[in-house]
């Protein structure tokens, strides 16, 4: 009997990075390429008329942004201020890739000044139907001039708290008349001239001289005057933002700055009066509230003020105790627990002492604000507000420090804490062995059981299972609800009183803006087989798989496959898998799929994970003499250790497709799920659940387009606030001419980096390229190329077009070098989720469901879309739960000069070719394929889980984050090609 020889060592398909030439960089002197501007500012005002306003960019450099490695950020010819490396500083090997960028992609230049292209014309496909948008228009624009100031504080360090205490002093207030607006930064406005002329005032502000009651500062102490600059720079009127709406005169500086204004001035009110979140405002008083557990709250909020107004969702610190707070964010039971587990441990005899890991979760405590109370505490004091700089090691019996004599300043003994508060307040501290509370005044540390933490701070941490959980909960609301919620929003704004509204003469209509959307109609599916292979799910945005079988079945029969049953306390045992494994495999035959060996190789696994995906693979090769197809695994519960490391070793170590199952389906052993797990297990296995039906069309399997086209998304993940772990560039390619199937490809993209680096897409793309003209293209690539970007605002536009579509036409016709001839023409489209429009069609027309969502295919292209730039919302799937909301749509590229209403048609109906759902997906699959990707691409990290972990919860400190480029993923190993498979789903 011949053995399995295990993994092999072949490299064809594997996605491997090229060598890449580099360029000399330009003599002394040279000049940098130039191109569109970045550092732009924007609003979410949107409109179509002069009643209603429009989202904006602006050009305020004239210099190009480069992307280097590193985060450096430099400007052509100029230096950014975020960043104090002059080009001449940065490492060799980044000029390297700045000069080949820029130089060798004559594609760069070709975008240099892209603008987003104009809307061809209104949509008249499908029928019209009546919608109500949370929007308002604005009905009154002042006639007078507004006049815009640069506000300097102090030394330009200062931060916003001190920012907003000196410009709120009297010795400020009253050199300024009522009604100026300050951003809280840099900018102010008024409709007259506070300089009188002079074109700057200064004023010398003591914050001391606001406090009557304080000490005098010992002499020769520091000066604690701060220098106010007001300086006048520009000024505009809103008449010129009118004319802009009505496409009179083109963006101009003038046009931001008036936008920028009217969005400031939009929320001064309610800034001073509600907890303020950027655009978003929440009430304590009126505001739904919903604990979450672990120390922390959701909130509802009204008014993402600028005309659109929704409801916000966030998550706040319960303001109250700190002990408290402590407790529930590390789980401990009380606070003995708390103070034990809080001290340092050492892992091993041999091994030093280090911090405990309730003290790594304390750390989430920090830059939160506090109030110090106990009973000799006076009101004043009680009012002071503290800011957290650390949770300390040493608690109140260990930390010593010097006692001064309150009348002399001379030092005295050392005491502790504990000691001090019983000489100084005659108070027996009742929990001395609880961590100690840093503040950023140095020096000055308190016990936390006297801490209180302040209302209204944001938790901005990512929420564990059971929050997210609590959160979605407390978060969704059906149109009614939050149509209700809206409104009492409105009330709180109370626009028709707000005095600042009224000074300036702005006045916005209370009623909701009523559009006419247009309603698509629902596409035919098609399935395999014969008889019973079409569907319509009309309007419901649902079918099912009975009886229906997948449109292709897996590319080869089943015949290598192994099942691993991972122990734990829902683990079922072999009877019950037996069962199961029958059941599934009669599902997925029932389905279409081809199976020649339906017992699978079946092995408990014990021990390490790494070990038993090991086990796995060598006893299926054995027992099948042949290399495995596919790996399942029953899992007990959703550790997500076990998933990531079962995924890293299936993927990057042996090039085997996996499917993960929890025990407790395997136990229910339910149709439904055989089905739902069928979808993903022939997808991975090379087949397609089903496709849209090309109306008019005499062949069923006809692709959507009328020549070779490709589609390719792309979606830039990054970590969570205050997380270290690198942003993760994800790229999607559609594998069929109908577009169903995707292949994904992944790469690490520095941190925070939205723009995905030109060697990163040339990594990816060049192998999956090669496997279109190979398997889709007959030997040639694609004339047509669709781009579906996610994520990016408007100001970055121009970077996809310079940066992303430059780099993907340039490795194109590199690729054809052969083909003088050849040509692709680009459609670029973001797509975007993250906004608050919402659609409340009329109860009863054809645009609405019974819960009052809108229906899918319900499309708006006018009054809350740009005045002339070509974009649109779509609600293309059906609300589960909650209000629909619908995918912004911006074309900011059409080559190909596709009609509109195939353009629209074309992007809802591929919402229902989406490979693991019986329902339309809210976002076009090539974009939701990429989110996908670069989630579960995370386990291919050459790191452990553990320090994905450390990096995700933001436990380095500053010092100890990665300065250099993150390292790239493992490859995923390529006998299997797994690269051009849909591994990911």
């Amino acid at each position: 009997m011949s053995s399995f020889d295990g993994p092999g060592e072949s490299s064809s398909g594997a996605l491997t990075s090229r060598g890449r030439s580099t360029s000399q960089v330009p003599p002394s002197g040279g000049q940098l390429p130039r191109g569109p501007s970045q550092g732009r500012s924007s609003s979410q005002i949107r409109g179509t008329s002069s009643n209603l306003l429009p989202d904006l960019t602006a050009n305020r450099f004239a210099a190009r942004f480069i992307d280097l490695p590193g985060n450096a950020y430099v400007y052509g010819g100029l230096q950014d201020k975020t960043s104090s490396k002059p080009l001449s500083s940065i490492p060799k090997h980044e000029n390297e890739v700045f000069i080949e960028t820029f130089v060798n992609n004559p594609w760069l230049q070709h975008y240099e000044g892209w603008k987003c292209i104009p809307r061809p014309a209104q949509f008249s496909v499908g029928k019209e139907a009546p919608v109500a948008i949370n929007s308002h228009r604005i009905t009154k624009f002042p006639t007078f001039k507004i006049y815009q100031y640069d506000v300097s504080i102090g030394s330009g360090t200062e931060k916003r708290g001190l920012i907003k205490k000196i410009w709120n002093s009297p010795q400020v207030k009253t050199r300024l008349p009522p009604g100026v607006i300050f951003d809280g930064n840099k900018l102010a406005w008024h409709k007259s001239d506070v300089t009188n002329g002079r074109g700057e005032i200064r004023i010398e502000v003591d914050p001391d001289l606001d406090q009557p009651n304080r000490r005098p500062r010992p002499a020769g102490a520091p000066s604690n005057t701060f220098r106010v600059t007001i300086r006048r720079t520009t000024d505009f009127q809103l008449s010129d933002l009118r004319a802009y709406l009505q496409g009179q005169t083109d963006l101009s500086n003038k046009i931001i700055d008036a936008v920028t204004f009217l969005d400031h001035l939009l929320r001064e009110t309610p800034s001073h009066t509600h907890v303020a979140l950027r655009r978003s405002f929440f009430d304590r008083t009126t505001a739904q509230r919903a604990n979450l557990g672990f120390g922390v709250e959701a909130m509802k909020g009204g008014g993402r003020l600028v005309v659109n107004v929704d409801v916000s969702n966030a998550v706040f610190w319960n303001e109250g105790s700190l002990m408290n707070a402590a407790m529930h964010l590390t789980g401990c039971n009380s606070v003995q627990d708390l103070g034990q587990k809080a001290k340092k441990v050492r892992p091993a005899i041999d091994k030093p002492f280090q911090e405990s890991s309730v003290m790594v979760q304390l750390r989430k405590l920090k830059k939160n604000d506090f109030y110090v109370i106990h009973k000799d505490r006076s009101q004043r004091e009680r009012e002071k507000v503290w800011t957290i700089k650390s949770i300390m090691p040493e608690n109140a019996r260990e930390y010593k420090f010097k006692l001064k004599d309150r009348n002399t300043g001379e030092e005295g003994e050392d005491v502790t804490i504990e000691q001090y508060y019983q000489k100084r307040y005659n108070i027996g501290l009742q929990y001395p062995l609880l961590p100690l509370v840093e503040t950023t005044k140095k020096g000055v540390v308190y016990p936390m059981e006297f801490c209180t933490l302040a209302k209204g701070q944001r938790y901005p941490y990512k929420l564990n299972e059971d929050q997210t959980a609590a959160m979605i909960k407390f978060a969704v609301e059906r149109p009614d609800k939050r149509k209700a919620s809206i409104d009492a929003g409105l009330r709180l704004l109370n626009w028709s009183n707000d005095n600042f509204l009224r000074n300036y003469e702005v006045e916005i209509e209370p009623k909701q803006l009523a559009t006419k959307a247009r309603v698509l109609d629902p596409p035919t599916i098609l399935f395999g087989g014969k008889g019973n292979n079409k569907t319509n799910p009309g309007f419901s945005g649902r079918w099912d798989l009975r009886n229906k079988q997948f449109l292709l079945p897996n590319n080869a029969p089943l015949t290598a496959w192994g099942v691993c049953v991972i122990p734990g306390r829902n683990s079922p045992d072999k009877p019950i898998v037996d069962k199961f494994i029958n059941s599934f495999v009669q599902s997925y035959k029932g389905h279409g799929g081809i199976v020649q060996q339906p017992q699978p190789f079946v092995m408990q696994g014990t021990g390490d994970i790494g070990k038993v995906i090991e086990g796995l693979f060598f006893g299926t090769g054995n027992h099948f003499k042949k290399r495995p197809q596919m790996f399942v695994f029953i899992l007990p519960d959703k550790n997500a250790d076990n998933y990531m490391r079962i995924k890293k070793s299936s993927d990057c170590r042996f090039g085997i497709v996996s499917q993960c199952m929890q025990g407790a389906h395997v136990h229910k052993n339910n149709p439904q799920y055989h089905s739902n797990v069928c979808m993903k297990f022939n997808a991975k296995l090379g087949g397609t659940t089903s496709k849209t039906l090309v109306k008019n069309s005499k062949d069923p399997m006809a692709g959507f387009f009328s020549k070779p086209t490709m589609i390719i998304g792309a979606d830039v993940s990054h970590a969570a606030p205050g997380a270290s772990n690198p942003s993760m560039a994800a790229m999607t390619m559609s594998l069929d001419k109908y577009a169903s199937r995707y292949a994904a490809a992944c790469q690490t993209n520095s941190h925070r980096v939205e723009m995905i680096t030109s060697h990163n897409i040339d990594a990816m793309m060049e192998p999956l390229f090669n496997h279109w003209s190979q398997n889709v293209g007959g030997g040639r690539l694609p004339s047509h190329v669709y781009y579906f970007r996610d994520g990016v605002s408007a100001a970055q536009y121009g970077n996809v077009m310079m940066y992303e579509v430059a780099a993907l036409k340039a490795l194109l016709h590199r690729l054809s070098a052969t083909n003088k001839e050849y040509k692709v023409n680009f459609t670029v489209i973001v797509a975007e989720k993250r906004h608050h429009i919402r659609f409340f069609p009329a109860p009863g027309s054809a645009a609405a469901d019974k819960n009052g969502n809108p229906v899918p295919g319900v499309v708006v292209d006018s009054d809350v879309t740009h005045p002339y730039e070509y974009d649109f919302y779509l609600n293309s799937h059906s609300a589960i739960q909650g209000t629909a909301r619908p995918t912004h749509y911006q074309v900011i590229a059409d080559e190909e000069g596709v009609p509109p209403n195939q353009l629209v048609s074309m992007v809802y109906e591929h919402s229902y070719q989406y490979m693991r759902a019986t329902t339309p997906v809210s976002l076009f699959p090539a974009v939701y394929y990429a989110h996908l990707a670069s989630n579960r691409a995370r386990s291919h990290e050459n790191v452990s889980y553990a320090e994905q972990l450390r990096e995700a919860s933001g436990e380095e400190t500053s010092s100890e984050k990665k300065s250099t480029e993150p390292a790239k993923l493992l490859q995923m190993e390529a006998t299997n090609q797994i690269a051009f498979s849909m591994w990911y789903i």
